[in-house]
């Protein structure tokens, strides 16, 4: 069924236009199959309509893991705000972001392709991104991003007017944030606004003294640091108090920012979208942070608050970050790019589509997977190959592997991924990667402040 992947792989450096001629075919192959499937209207489109001249605001929080907010059933009480604004807002209840990492997640929701075509040797190649189409249609530009992931050197920057990319207190963003707000009041503005939060470390924060109660000492009585190791399920329960924490403050700071937008008058002309990069794993599949393929790292908040929408609307529509663009594009009454992965969730049909998360930035473990309607292929290249398959529909917590019981499906699906990343999955993988590691094009201090997150040791 799949072809083996050799541990002594040659890596082959390929020309930027391989891989845009590559993006292009692929994505006409797609959007071919696309007609040919079943399609189901998703029914946003009679909520609400392209609003050229509203302003679009995305705040994305890092590593915020789905399943940990209120309003996606999450017991305790993390997200009051976030939960509120989901009442009156889009809330697609079954997405997933393209990649379980910041860079690469960031790259797809950039251009709305995925991160194979675009994210190649630790860089994001020239593309129209996001910020690139709004700004030729007029919109002032703004981003201002807590993850050195996505500093200027790595070409994140594209078509931003102002932008910055660094690791600092959350605090410190906020402010910045809040005067970018205030200098673009006047004007129709594009902005992203990224928040470290609830990403490692996690630390005791005295305002989540309820859900991560004050310890004076012990293991992660104060933080967790940005790499850790849990030996018992006292120490697991406490990291999560932790996080779960962290979850309460980056909600605070989402109140915050919305208490901002009131103060200045726009939320009432303002497309506000609230997302997050990836998720996070608390020992669910035996792994911590977010080095996996398991929902718990894949699925993401997803909601869009349109001001004209007079109710609430939650949707199972399957969502993919690379949608953001064309979705966004849509409700701006923008012209996306002829050729996309992703497509629009507001007023195309939405097909029974596949969706593929790439695992690209760490050489000790790459990974690759595709899903459709509840069947999830994973495919781990390095390092030793393994297949498995999930039935999510009867399984949603991942815990039996049926790749033996089910191999026609397997096939069906290894298939289906070949035909969209066009080639040998692995090898794809490695060719994008270009055999590069996370320091290159970064000077010493953004790799001190990644070693800082836990991204180098």
């Amino acid at each position: 069924m799949a072809a083996t992947f050799g541990a002594g792989i040659n890596l082959k450096i390929h020309a930027k236009l391989h891989f845009y001629a590559a993006a292009i075919f692929a994505a006409l192959l797609l959007g071919g199959c696309e007609t040919e499937r079943k399609q189901t209207p998703t029914g946003l489109a009679a909520k609400v309509q392209a609003r050229p001249d509203y302003n679009v605001l995305i705040v994305s929080f890092d590593a915020m893991r789905a399943d940990a907010l209120g309003t996606h059933g999450y017991h305790r009480n993390t997200s009051p705000n976030i939960d509120a604004f989901a009442e009156r807002a889009i809330v697609f209840e079954n997405a997933y972001t393209a990649a379980p990492v910041t860079p690469t997640s960031f790259a797809s929701a950039f251009t709305g392709q995925y991160p194979f075509r675009v994210f190649v040797g630790w860089q994001l190649l020239d593309s129209l991104t996001l910020a690139s189409l709004m700004k030729n249609s007029g919109y002032a530009t703004f981003g201002i991003f807590n993850n050195v992931q996505l500093a200027e050197e790595r070409n994140f920057d594209q078509g931003f007017d102002a932008f910055s990319a660094r690791s600092t207190r959350d605090e410190i963003i906020f402010n910045e944030a809040s005067t970018l707000l205030e200098t673009h009041a006047d004007r129709k503005f594009f902005g992203w606004i990224h928040f470290l939060s609830p990403h490692t470390p996690y630390e005791y924060r005295e305002l989540s003294d309820h859900l991560a109660p004050f310890q004076e000492e012990g293991r992660f009585a104060q933080s967790t640091g940005g790499i850790y190791e849990v030996h018992n399920e006292a120490e697991l329960k406490r990291v999560r108090d932790l996080y779960d924490g962290e979850m309460f403050y980056a909600d605070d700071l989402f109140r915050r920012l919305m208490e901002q937008l009131d103060q200045l008058g726009l939320r009432e002309n303002t497309i506000i979208v609230l997302t997050a990069d990836h998720g996070e794993e608390f020992m669910d599949h035996g792994q911590l942070q977010h080095n996996s393929m398991f929902e718990e790292v894949v699925r993401i908040p997803m909601m869009i608050h349109h001001p004209d929408l007079q109710q609430g609307v939650r949707t199972e529509a399957p969502y993919l970050n690379i949608d953001l663009l064309p979705t966004l594009s849509a409700l701006a009454g923008v012209e996306p790019p002829a050729v996309l992965d992703g497509i629009d969730q507001i007023n195309a049909t939405n097909p029974e589509r596949y969706r593929v998360v790439t695992g690209m930035t760490n050489a000790k473990r790459y990974e690759i997977m595709i899903e459709q309607s509840g069947r999830k292929l994973m495919q781990l290249c390095t390092p030793e190959f393994k297949e498995s398959l999930f039935d999510l529909n009867t399984d949603p917590g991942e815990k039996t592997d049926v790749v033996l019981d089910w191999p026609d499906v397997a096939g069906d699906l290894f298939n289906e991924l070949q035909s969209i990343v066009m080639g040998e999955p692995c090898r794809v993988i490695v060719d994008s990667s270009n055999g590069k590691t996370p320091q290159q094009l970064l000077n010493d201090e953004q790799i001190e402040q990644l070693k800082s997150l836990g991204y180098i040791q």
